[in-house]
């Protein structure tokens, strides 16, 4: 078994090998730069992903790096199918924008003329905020993460229409933030089948697939259902030993589109030919929204509209569980990188500016570096907290540099700076012991933190949050206990997570928790917020 291994595993070089001289229509020096960004994962033990350059409507390099299956030893190539998650939403947006563009819908209507199942929030919620991720709705993913869901979980459509009619309050007023928002563009999914009578699946597939060409591409709606050539997704455990890792949903519109390299190099080039649609739907389709404050936003209709070295750049990236994928248009050079990938642990985004870097002259604008004080730097660091929006912050300092996460940021002079291949930009002001961080991104606006320095409570102050509590949003309960002289919180099915004191009545540990009192100074519930969930209340119903 060991030699026809090892025979399996030479041809399957060899088969990945010939796709890699078949598929060039660039120099075999140029093509060898390209390979090269993707050596970690051209290999016959790693998955890896599909790539298509596309100049002037034309593919003039694609390839497979690494497996597509590990179980029966089948190569990536171009015309492998994968679930390419929140590219999904353009095309989700792209038939609302159709539907309005016929008179079938327009985008100010509220959503519940066609949804009544959405809860009445007191405001109106369009269209417009939907495919702009202004709407205020909780996000469908984090809600249910919350209420103990895991991956691997079944999720259906009815699921997310259950969690969101149990909903009593918005994160905010419709317009008047931007929060990225999957529940959005599943409530559009859903639109469209009222709407037009056929799913969105059907709909897509007969207005923009069939006439593009996009012979493999599908709106995915039944988990179980058999595609040929798809791709499986692998991620890493904490043994560093590859699992299957695929997502389980009988839903889409803000995820579940399959399809190719080959496919989205299609559909990029209608943006240029405008065959389906005509100018006005492109038009439309690259609108950017706008605040209620009629600040800007660089997302359009499931596109961001960004820059990139001083070329105009529209794009949108996507990721669950094992699948990655990113598709970023150079539209005045008329130049695409798409790349599809099949792993956790890969960047497509970053490697697709790696590939754009190789084809694009004559700016490359960079910005002049500058010198930082790191006395003044080394100040910055430290755990930041923004009471509005109820999220953390944490800004660490190594190796000279201020950094979040992983991630290095760029000085423009000593209280300010950039996150790179962002639009993102902070500035401090204050002394290190109490600094302010404000932080802007184009298209979202500004966000005002306060560095906090965190708080050490005894066990026995710890004794007043103990507790069970319940959300009627979640109808989940969660308990509150200590153990080794800290605060832990228990979310059904998962292992228990451990809360520090940030300030008086407020904890963290991955969310954030904030505690309610009486008018007798007793805990009788707590606010959570995470990610793109807010202030969703606990009732502290058992008293531990």
């Amino acid at each position: 078994m060991n030699i026809n291994y090892k025979i399996s595993q030479i041809f399957i070089f060899l088969f990945v090998s010939f796709f890699t001289c078949c598929y060039g229509q660039i120099p075999d020096s140029l093509s060898k730069k390209v390979d090269a960004i993707f050596a970690e994962y051209d290999k016959t033990n790693s998955p890896g992903c599909a790539l298509a350059i596309v100049k002037d409507g034309k593919i003039i390099y694609k390839r497979g790096y690494g497996m597509s299956n590990f179980e029966y030893n089948i190569a990536i190539t171009p015309a492998s199918i994968f679930h390419v998650a929140s590219i999904s939403k353009q095309f989700t947006a792209a038939a609302i924008v159709r539907l309005s563009l016929e008179g079938k819908l327009n985008l100010n209507d509220d959503i519940r003329k066609y949804i009544p199942e959405v809860p009445d929030f007191g405001h109106k919620i369009t269209f417009n905020n939907l495919i702009h991720h202004t709407s205020g709705i909780r996000d469908q993913w984090s809600l249910q993460g919350l209420a103990g869901w895991r991956n691997g979980d079944l999720i259906t459509e009815k699921d997310i229409l259950d969690m969101l009619a149990r909903q009593k309050k918005l994160n905010f007023l419709p317009g008047e933030e931007y929060l990225y928002c999957n529940t959005g563009f599943t409530l559009a999914a859903v639109a469209v089948k009222r709407i037009t009578g056929v799913s969105l699946r059907d709909y897509a597939d007969s207005v923009f697939f069939k006439p593009l060409g996009m012979i493999h591409t599908h709106f995915h709606s039944d988990h179980a259902e058999i595609t040929p050539n798809r791709t499986s997704a692998y991620s890493k455990d904490n043994k560093g030993i590859w699992k299957i890792s695929i997502p389980v949903f009988d839903n889409y519109g803000a995820t579940s589109l399959f399809t190719t390299v080959e496919d989205l190099a299609k559909w990029d080039e209608n943006f240029y030919t405008k065959k389906i649609g005509g100018e006005a739907f492109i038009n439309l389709m690259q609108t950017t929204g706008e605040l209620n404050n009629k600040t800007p936003q660089n997302y359009a209709s499931g596109l961001v509209m960004s820059n990139y070295k001083g070329y105009k750049t529209v794009g949108h990236g996507g990721a669950d569980a094992g699948y990655r994928s990113n598709i970023i248009r150079f539209p005045d050079e008329h130049l695409t990188v798409v790349i599809l990938a099949n792993l956790a642990n890969i960047n497509p985004s970053l490697l697709s500016y790696k590939v754009a870097d190789l084809f694009l002259k004559g700016k490359n604008i960079q910005a002049v570096a500058f010198k930082a004080d790191s006395n003044i730097v080394k100040g910055w660091a430290g755990d930041y907290f923004d009471m509005n929006t109820q999220s953390l912050l944490k800004l660490n300092y190594k190796k000279e540099k201020l950094s979040m996460g992983v991630t290095e940021l760029i000085a423009t002079n000593n209280a300010s700076f950039n996150i790179p291949n962002s639009s993102s930009t902070l500035m401090f002001t204050g002394d290190s012991l109490n600094a302010q961080l404000e932080t802007y991104t184009v298209g979202s606006g500004r966000n005002n933190y306060k560095k906090v320095n965190k708080m050490v409570l005894p066990a026995s102050e710890l004794e007043a949050y103990k507790g069970v509590f319940y959300s009627s949003e979640l109808d989940t309960k969660y308990i509150l206990s200590i153990k080794d002289n800290s605060l832990q919180i228990k979310i059904p099915r998962n292992e228990e997570i451990k809360l520090e004191p940030l300030i008086k009545d407020i904890f963290t540990g991955g969310l954030i928790i904030r505690f309610n009192r009486n008018k007798k100074d007793k805990i009788e519930g707590f606010y959570l917020s995470a990610g793109r969930v807010r202030n969703l209340y606990f009732e502290k119903i058992i008293t531990q």
